[in-house]
């Protein structure tokens, strides 16, 4: 595990195991690196590398950064795999964190191996010209006002009410709550700045080979993002998991994480 400082003497928290194919694990809003401990496993398992780490203000990171932009995050992504040299690893980004990896993508151009959306939160969150999937731009305001007028039972309600179609026991629920708590109220923001966040142009410019995984039933980003993001990105193939809700590695993990080895066992080195 190790601290990369990355803007005014703040860090983010990571943890780094080497393999053959790294594959970088960028988590959903407020939430942190332990959430993908399951994935992390089965790829470390596997003989992959994973790098699990914390957005700012999540987690093990500092919690007063004053910049947590979609932009920022996805910048802390590409100097984290500069700093641990890693070589054209593969991006993988769940909820938020999949507009995250987007941005890293962009920024890491030829220099990334692969591109993975789970339940990823792009091009575009909301409605706009073009684009008639998920909410309006006033969805996103009201549910930031929401959690930040009850931050707890907000997000109770969240993970055990919200995030799962399936039911993944009362543990997982728990845990997941617990994760969510440790962030900071400056992590808001992230999330607010999904209401107008656009990533068409960016997406359509990435070539690496992708993977778009999404959620059947679900109720945080419809399925129907998924499916334009797979349109959108030149190279991509998307997996639907009908009965799954927002969280497919935690609701079908056996299923989505063979889906996983068997698209990175298909990149070259």
């Amino acid at each position: 595990m190790g601290r990369l400082r990355v803007d005014s003497g703040k860090e983010i928290y990571f943890e780094h195991h080497p393999g053959k194919r790294t594959v970088v694990l960028s988590h959903g809003w407020g939430m942190g690196c332990r959430i993908w401990d399951d994935t992390a496993a089965r790829l470390a398992d596997a003989g992959f590398g994973v790098v699990a780490y914390d957005h700012r203000c999540c987690g093990e990171s500092d919690k007063d950064f004053t910049d947590v932009s979609i932009e920022a995050l996805g910048a802390d992504v590409a100097m984290l795999c500069r700093h641990l040299r890693l070589e054209r690893p593969v991006l993988n980004g769940w909820s938020l964190g999949g507009a995250v990896v987007v941005d890293a993508a962009v920024r890491m151009g030829n220099g990334l191996g692969g591109l993975v959306l789970t339940g990823g939160a792009t091009p575009r969150y909301t409605q706009a010209e073009g684009f008639a999937c998920g909410g309006l731009p006033e969805d996103v305001k009201a549910t930031v006002a929401a959690l930040r007028a009850d931050r707890v039972n907000f997000l109770r309600t969240l993970y055990f009410d919200g995030v799962f179609a399936v039911d993944v026991g009362e543990a997982v629920k728990q845990r997941a709550w617990q994760i969510a708590l440790e962030a900071s109220p400056a992590a808001d923001a992230s999330l607010a700045a999904l209401a107008d966040l656009d990533q068409r142009e960016a997406m359509a410019g990435l070539a690496c080979p992708a993977l778009v995984v999404a959620g059947g039933a679900d109720g945080v980003v419809p399925a129907d993002i998924g499916r334009f993001a797979a349109n959108t990105l030149p190279c991509a193939e998307l997996e639907i998991f009908e009965d799954c809700g927002h969280a497919p590695f935690l609701e079908d993990r056996d299923r989505y994480h063979s889906l996983l080895l068997d698209f990175l066992a298909r990149r070259p080195s």
